[in-house]
C-alpha cells in the first residue's frame, strides 16, 4: 500500500481489513470515480472561496462613457458590454457588462448549497419517515406509506413552480436570513421538499429486509426494543445505500435549481447561479457565446462528477457488486 493510501485511510479512521477500508479500496480502483470526487472537491473549495477568488462583485458594471457623444443617435457605443476574454475580465463580460468569471464563482456556490440543503433536508426526512414506517405499527406503515405514494406521483418540477409561487421571495416579512436571501432558502426547501419520498422507500425497504434477518430476532428475544433496533442495528446496516442515494440526489438537485431559474422563478437578480447564467446569456450566444458556454460546461462537469462519484461508490458499497 502506497503513503497517500495509508494516509487516506487514517484521515477515514478505517481500521485495516475493516468494512469501511474494504470499501474505499474498492472506490479507489474505480478511476473515474476517484478523478470525480476530486473535481468534486476542487469546485468545492472554489465555491467556498468565490469571495476570495473572484476578482470583482458580481453584480458590478463596467460601464464605459464614450469618448465623445457621437452625432448619430443610432451609432455603436463603447460601453463595456460582451467584452472578449482578456487579461482585465478572463471570460468577458456579459450583456450588463458584468464580469463572467466572477458571476459564475458565484453561481457554482448557490448551485452548490442549494445541492448541500437538499441532500441534509431529505437524508433527515427520508430516513426518519422510512424509518417509522417500518419500526412503527402497521397502521403507521400503511398511512406513512400512501402519503410517500402521493408525493411521489406528484410532478417535481410542478411541485417546485407551485410552491416557489406560493412561498415568494420572503421568509416572515424578512428579505434575508443570516446575510443569504429569503428567495434563495425559500427555493432550496422547494427543491429538497419533492426528493424526500425516494429516500423514505429505500430507507423502508432496507429496514425491512433487516427486520427480517436472524440477528433481528435474537436482539428482540434479549429485550431489545424497536427504536434500538432502528438506531443501533438497522440504521448503521442502510448506511451505505443512504449514502449512494445523497451522492445521486446532488446532480438531480443542481439540475433542478438549474431549471428553475432558467425558467425564471429561481434565483432572484441581481444573485447569480448556474440557471441564472445560462437564461440571461442564452439569446446572447451569437455575441458572447463565452457568456453561455462557461456555466453550462460548469454545470456539465458538476454533474458528470457527481453521477461518477456515486456510480463509484454503489460498486464500493452494494455487496452484489464486490469481487472481492
Amino acid at each position: 500500500m502506497s503513503a497517500w493510501e495509508t494516509t487516506f485511510d487514517v484521515w477515514l479512521g478505517a481500521p485495516r481489513g475493516g468494512v469501511w477500508h474494504a470499501a474505499w479500496r474498492r472506490f479507489r480502483r474505480h478511476r473515474a470515480a476517484v478523478v470525480s470526487a476530486i473535481v468534486i472537491a476542487v469546485l468545492a473549495v472554489v465555491a467556498i472561496g468565490a469571495d476570495g477568488l473572484a476578482p470583482y462583485d458580481p453584480a458590478a458594471q463596467f460601464l464605459e462613457a464614450p469618448a465623445e457623444a457621437p452625432l448619430d443617435p443610432l451609432a455603436q457605443r463603447d460601453t463595456g458590454k460582451y467584452e472578449a476574454p482578456s487579461m482585465e475580465h478572463l471570460l468577458g463580460t456579459d450583456q450588463l457588462a458584468r464580469d463572467i468569471f466572477s458571476r459564475t464563482l458565484h453561481g457554482l456556490r448557490i448551485s452548490l448549497a442549494a445541492a448541500l440543503f437538499a441532500v441534509i433536508v431529505v437524508t433527515i426526512l427520508g430516513v426518519s419517515i422510512g424509518a417509522a414506517a417500518a419500526s412503527g405499527p402497521g397502521w403507521l406503515d400503511g398511512l406513512l406509506m400512501r402519503t410517500t405514494d402521493v408525493a411521489y406521483a406528484f410532478p417535481d418540477l410542478l411541485l417546485v413552480i407551485l410552491l416557489r409561487a406560493a412561498l415568494g421571495d420572503a421568509i416572515l416579512g424578512r428579505s434575508s436570513i443570516l446575510g443569504v436571501s429569503s428567495s434563495v432558502l425559500l427555493l432550496f426547501f422547494a427543491i429538497s421538499i419533492t426528493a424526500w419520498p425516494t429516500m423514505a422507500r429505500l430507507v423502508r425497504a432496507q429496514f425491512l429486509v433487516l427486520r427480517g434477518m436472524e440477528f433481528t430476532t435474537a436482539a428482540e428475544s434479549l429485550g431489545a426494543s424497536r427504536w434500538r433496533l432502528a438506531t443501533r442495528h438497522w440504521l448503521p446496516g442502510a448506511a451505505a445505500p443512504i449514502i449512494v442515494e445523497g451522492t445521486f440526489l446532488v446532480p438531480r438537485a443542481i439540475f433542478a435549481e438549474a431549471t428553475v431559474s432558467f425558467i425564471g422563478i429561481g434565483v432572484s437578480a441581481p444573485a447569480p447561479s448556474l440557471g441564472t447564467l445560462i437564461a440571461d446569456h442564452f439569446g446572447f450566444v451569437t455575441v458572447q457565446w463565452t457568456a453561455l458556454a462557461v456555466p453550462i460546461v460548469v454545470l456539465a462537469v458538476l454533474f458528470l462528477a457527481f453521477q461518477f462519484c456515486g456510480d463509484g461508490l454503489r460498486q464500493a458499497l452494494d455487496p452484489r457488486t464486490r469481487r472481492d
